[in-house]
């Protein structure tokens, strides 16, 4: 589904970072260039967090993971040799063989990894394989060998797969599972499968470019249960798609093809086991097929997204039996009557249409079947209640988000009206006019009711007369409500969930939930006060003796209720983002809050924490009290918390640290202290902390100078037991020889880069026998003495970029036999001598961005070399490539970076490179020969010769290359011959080249031709291009542009486009209106002064990120973005000169519900708020789901307040997302003071009235 979709960044790490020191801290981020938002992480009731509280207790069993012993960068549940869970997420990872030890699971995401060696998990038993977020073209034939009984499930996911990989796979006798989802695969074939055929349950295809499904594909799969090929590019089912049948088939997704119609016959030759089928996000306009006779019985079939404008009579005809139909999303104006005829339902979803009415005749057939109908998000204005009383079995109704302004059940009937059988009845949004409680019909039971606007601003006793004990869940959202009263639930004394979110009552009875003393399980009310409560009234929550939730947050309470120590049963309490200045002891009380597992008080205004404010509260998992104004944490004030595992306290203003604040806190596995004004930070502070769990603790981005000697504390030898210790972005200028020495038994990663440290001795760090990482990135060190690194026994991976370092002194990794990684970029170092890098395990060295003349192929020792696979010497000086015998040491040598250097000739120097399957020679000044690729034909898979100043297609007999990049050059023609050379080629970039014409590579998926001097694209331009799925023509000096040209691509999914002044008319939705399977385009503006009449239209369907870039576009029209039809928008403005985004541009939006934003430009001053609703999915309304800021010239003032009430208005709909926040605190504002953060300004300066309605 298109809900699903998310486009693969096109480099898993941003440019220009090396990700060698990613930190391990607590508020773990993952810094994609514009990362996608989480809808499935809304919550918008607190009553969800019942279920959350559940999930989180099963978490915590797999977060006290620790660092595994063969990687730093890599966390085990388990030690050696039964490893457990592995996850190596969001970091270079170099995996040695394992073949001794055991795993349950191993996860490698985001890594950088290109190739996965043979026989790599051998005898490790491994169950379940996770790959994702990687750059992996193949699988090698042997990689999973070893694995043939013990694997289960197999996901490579987001990488670059180009087809099944059916040989590794063949061998595995227990898969069940296998996921392929996001990868570039086109063509699948059922000898792909042969070898899991008898065995695979559940085959994910998701995400990829196959557009045909040979005839007979599945009929091998005897026992598969779920097929997803959702998100492909799926034109027809073939008449034999599943003939012979699949027998045991139950799930089939075909959702965001580009299906035209629903294939009755092949769905049918499937039989009876075949249960649902999700047709969403397709191009279907009709339903009912009268050449087919089928009738399907399934228990969903979802058609949500297509284009249906009308369902017809009859339209259902060809189903039996359908338990769940869903058409959200669908342009449908019409249900003629008997359209369902012939068909039992029993949910029918017709949310987010275009109704303006209900007729009863529409639904006639479904009168004793029809349990749940949702009719949210249309434009109905009248509901006659007998329409209910003609569905027997109606329990659940859904008018959400209409025009609602009569309800005819308002004159009560004369009969007996207890035949209203509803359970659910939903009615909010505040598009639905107010109604009047007292003239709803007797609904005995009734037991969730939701509702946003009534005619009165209160609600008195006799309110919720037509209501009975059956009650459970009663919201009373965006009401307007003003007062709550005393009594209010005298008949509904069932309630047990109460949530009356966004109000603006000024005026609380503390009698007024008195009714609900013994029922009462989740009260939420969240931003529901005005400015005039600064407290709940005294004795309001006392009665509550079974509340396990309470949610207050996003008011302007400045205190905490007393009664908080009296509910014996609290669970979760959010009270967060209100004015509270003091927490006092007291407040949470062992004895009482014996099941109290989460407390979040954070943007507020707390200046202490005094002693013994969180003390024995035994089942306490998480406290937040990040961004508030804390200077002091008063000595216990945080003890005997045995469950708790995070403490958040980031974003304050603490400066010193007093002794013994953390008292026996042995689960504690994340304390966040970043962001504050720490000048010292004691270990003594950290008593019994962390003595069962791997801690992390974050002091990064405070104001520490000088690390002082503090192992002893009156007297005594204090040891801490930190894992992994974050010092990153302070001042540090010098550590004390001791200082360290309190965790120099446990401390396994530590981060001081981006310091001021600048010398480097055997005394600056003590013995750290378990430390794995130790980054000194960003410092000034120009020194370093060859003992600095000699007590680190198990280190793996030392980074020293970013420096001032000349030379490698002699003896530095000397005995330092378990490093793998070595960091050494961005220095100044002019040569290395000979045999100084030694450590035999090294795989990674990176030594760019120095004044390196030669290469240092001599500094390796042999046994270094012969281990040695990936070699970084880009950006230094280096002029000529020695011989060939100086390479046959690195026989295992994967990648090699030779770009930005004075390199002329590489002759036949790489001949003994027998694996290298990755080089890297742009921006050199080349002279490229026939025998220049000796010994690395069969072995090369990427080559990059960009900018190489060559005017011509060197030799290039690389059968095997899958991505070639000559870009920057000056090349006028290619050989015809080149696509018969590279068989295999998928990449090809071509940009800023002199070619005249479109060449001929039928095999390409990704074709860039920016920026050369074609002046002619045709109709028959790109007829041999049968498979791309990306095409950059940007820049080019077009003359004649046909409408036809791009329209043949029916796979094309990206596309990089510029205007083109001589092409009279031009208009970029006319030119792709056929490219139905286009999902992200990128416009670069050329030469013209701004955008014009060239976006004016509609775009295809499944268009759902766009990219506007070039310094001369200065205003954005306000018609921009009118033409999307999607109803998720990411918008990313990059490199202009726009200096105001108006508001304007994202009003009236008729299709798009959530938008992202990322923008980056220096002159970016103002942005227009891009919400005009509340809440995501707001049918009608657009609401800013994400947002990311780069601008060094923002004017900090209330034409951006709106940020403050988004954030808030973020963290009230979602759960634990900090990217927004985080991104805030990077943004600095322009300020005659000193410069200040975006985020503290927002909370400290700007004040633009969070207490007025959002937006």
């Amino acid at each position: 589904m298109l809900a699903r979709d998310s486009v693969v960044p096109r480099d898993v790490f941003p440019e220009g970072r090396t990700d060698f020191g990613h930190s391990l801290a607590c508020t773990s981020l993952k810094k994609d260039e514009c990362p996608k938002p989480k809808l499935e992480h809304l919550i918008t009731a607190g009553y969800a967090l019942v279920i959350f509280s559940t999930i989180l207790m099963l978490w915590i069993s797999y977060t006290s993971a620790g660092t595994c012993h063969f990687d730093a960068y890599c966390t085990c549940t388990s030690p050696h040799p039964n490893l457990g869970q592995i996850k190596c997420h969001d970091a270079i990872v170099f995996l040695p063989r394992l073949n001794h030890s055991k795993m349950f699971t191993l996860s490698l995401i985001n890594n950088r990894m290109e190739y996965l060696p043979p026989n790599l998990l051998e005898g490790t038993g491994l169950y379940k394989l996770i790959i994702s977020d990687n750059p992996l073209y193949f699988l090698h034939d042997e990689t999973l060998s070893g694995l043939e009984w013990s694997l289960w499930e197999l996901h490579i996911t987001n990488c670059r797969l180009s087809n099944i990989p059916g040989n590794a796979i063949r061998h595995l006798k227990k898969l069940k599972t296998l996921n392929l989802t996001g990868n570039a695969i086109t063509n699948i074939s059922s000898e792909q499968l042969r070898g899991v055929a008898n065995i695979l349950q559940t085959l994910i295809l998701a995400n990829n470019h196959i557009s045909v499904l040979p005839p007979g594909i599945f009929s091998t799969l005897t026992s598969l249960e779920i097929l997803d090929l959702s998100g492909n590019s799926i034109l027809s089912l073939e008449p034999s798609v599943f003939t012979p049948p699949p027998q045991k088939l139950h799930v089939l997704d075909l959702s965001d093809n580009l299906l035209d119609k629903i294939s009755y016959k092949q769905l049918s030759s499937i039989g009876s086991s075949l249960h649902t089928v999700d047709l969403s996000y397709n191009r279907i306009t009709t339903l009912y097929d009268s050449s087919s006779s089928t009738k399907l019985i399934l228990d969903t079939i979802s058609l949500d997204y297509n284009l249906i404008r009308q369902l017809e009579t009859n339209s259902m005809n060809n189903f039996q039996r359908v338990n769940r139909t869903s058409f959200k999303g669908n342009p449908l104006e019409e249900i003629q009557p008997n359209a369902f005829r012939g068909c039992r339902i029993v949910e029918l979803i017709l949310s987010d249409c275009r109704l303006n009415s209900i007729d009863p005749e529409s639904f006639n057939g479904l009168e004793s079947s029809l349990q749940k109908l949702d009719l949210t998000g249309n434009n109905i204005t009248t509901f006659d209640y007998t329409f209910v009383k003609n569905f027997t079995y109606l329990r659940n109704l859904h008018l959400k988000h209409n025009y609602l302004k009569d309800f005819i059940w308002s004159i009560q009937p004369k009969e007996n009206d207890y035949y209203l059988e509803l359970t659910q009845l939903h009615l909010h949004g505040i598009s639905n006019q107010p109604i009047k409680l007292q003239s709803f019909p007797k609904l005995p039971h009734l037991q969730y009711l939701s509702i946003s606007r009534i005619q009165s601003t209160s609600i008195s006793p006799n309110d919720l007369d037509s209501f009975t004990v059956e009650l459970e869940i009663f919201k009373l959202t965006e009401s307007d409500l003003t007062v709550l009263n005393a009594n209010m639930f005298t008949q509904a004394r069932g309630i047990k969930t109460f949530d009356i979110t966004d109000n603006r009552i000024e005026k609380i009875d503390s009698k007024c939930f008195e009714g609900l003393s013994h029922s009462l399980e989740n009260l939420i009310m969240v931003h529901s006060f005005t400015g005039a409560i600064s407290a709940l009234p005294r004795g309001l929550l006392r009665p509550l003796s079974n509340l396990n939730i309470l949610k207050i947050n996003h008011n302007s309470l400045t205190k905490l209720p007393q009664e908080i120590n009296s509910l014996f049963n609290l669970r979760i309490l959010h009270a967060h983002d209100n004015k509270i200045d003091a927490i006092y002891s007291g407040t949470f009380l062992g004895e009482v809050h014996h099941q109290l597992i989460e407390i979040n008080l954070s943007f507020n205004k707390i200046k202490k924490i005094p002693t013994n404010t969180f003390v024995d509260l035994n089942e306490l998992i998480e406290i937040n009290l990040s961004d508030n104004q804390i200077t002091v944490l008063e000595e216990g004030a945080f003890a005997n918390l045995h469950k708790l595992t995070k403490l958040n306290l980031r974003g304050n203003q603490m400066i010193n640290m007093n002794a013994e604040v953390f008292q026996n806190l042995p689960s504690l596995e994340c304390l966040d202290m970043a962001y504050n004004s720490l000048s010292y930070f004691t270990f003594s502070s950290l008593d019994q902390v962390g003595t069962l769990s791997t801690l992390t603790v974050n002091i990064s981005n405070n104001n520490l100078a000088v690390l002082t000697h503090n192992a002893t504390f009156n007297g005594k030898y204090i040891h801490s037991y930190i894992k992994i210790l974050d010092m990153s972005f302070n001042n540090i200028t010098r550590i004390d020889r001791n200082y360290f020495q309190p965790i120099r038994d446990s401390i396994t990663h530590l981060y001081l880069s981006h310091n001021s440290l600048f010398n480097s001795s055997r005394d600056l760090l003590p013995e750290m026998p378990l430390l794995q990482l130790l980054d000194f990135s960003y410092n000034a060190f120009d020194d370093i003495e060859f003992d600095s690194l000699r007590s680190l026994k198990k280190i793996q991976v030392v980074i020293l970029s970013h420096n001032k370092l000349k030379d490698i002194p002699e003896g530095l990794f000397t005995s330092l036999d378990t490093i793998r990684q070595i960091d050494l970029s961005y220095n100044s170092i002019y040569t290395i001598m000979d045999a100084i890098i030694s450590p035999p395990y090294l795989v990674n060295m990176d030594l760019s961005h120095n004044k390196l003349t030669r290469m240092p192929l001599s500094a390796f020792t042999p046994t270094t070399a012969s281990n040695l696979l990936h070699l970084n010497l880009s950006s230094n000086k280096i002029s000529g490539v020695p011989s060939a015998d100086s390479f046959s040491r690195f026989t295992k040598l994967l990648t090699l970076d030779l770009s930005d250097n004075r390199i002329t000739d590489i002759g036949s120097s790489l001949y003994l490179l027998p694996n290298l399957i990755s080089l890297n020679l742009a921006n050199n000044n080349l002279h490229i020969g026939s025998k220049d690729f000796s010994g690395v034909e069969h072995s090369l898979r990427h080559l990059n010769i960009a900018n190489v100043s060559i005017s011509y297609v060197p030799p290039l007999p690389l059968p095997n290359l899958l991505t070639l990049d000559m870009s920057h050059n000056t090349i006028t023609y290619i050989p015809p011959d080149l696509s018969k050379n590279l068989t295999n080629l998928k990449d090809f970039n071509m940009a800023y080249n002199s070619l005249l014409a479109v060449p001929d590579f039928p095999q390409l998926k990704s074709l860039c031709l920016a920026a050369n001097e074609i002046k002619f694209l045709g109709n028959t331009s790109f007829a041999e291009f049968r498979h791309l799925t990306e095409l950059d023509i940007r820049r080019l000096p077009l003359n004649e542009f046909d409408v036809e040209s791009i329209r043949t691509l029916s796979e094309l999914s990206r596309l990089h486009i510029s205007n083109y002044p001589k092409i009279p008319n031009f208009n970029i939705p006319r030119w792709i209106e056929d490219n139905h399977a286009l999902r992200f385009i990128r416009y670069e503006n050329d030469g013209s002064s701004g955008i014009g009449s060239e976006f004016m239209g509609e775009f295809p369907p499944k268009v759902s990120k766009i990219i506007f870039s070039g310094l001369e576009i200065r205003s954005l029209p306000d018609f921009l973005l009118k033409g999307v039809n999607n109803p998720s928008l990411e918008f990313t403005l990059r490199n202009t000169s726009v200096e105001v985004i108006p508001e304007s541009i994202f009003s009236s939006l008729p299709h798009v519900r959530n938008i992202t934003l990322c923008l980056e430009g220096r002159n970016l001053k103002s942005i227009g708020n891009p919400s005009n609703t509340a809440a995501p999915n707001t049918p009608r309304r657009t609401f800013l789901i994400d947002f990311h800021l780069y601008s060094d010239e923002l004017s900090c003032d209330c034409k951006i307040g709106w940020i403050e009430t988004w954030q808030r208005k973020r963290r009230q709909m979602y759960y634990e997302d900090y990217y927004p926040i985080e991104n805030a605190r990077q943004i600095m504002c322009q300020s005659k003071k000193k410069p200040k953060s975006l985020l503290d300004t927002l909370k400290e300066e700007i004040e633009c009235g969070w207490g007025q309605e959002f937006p």
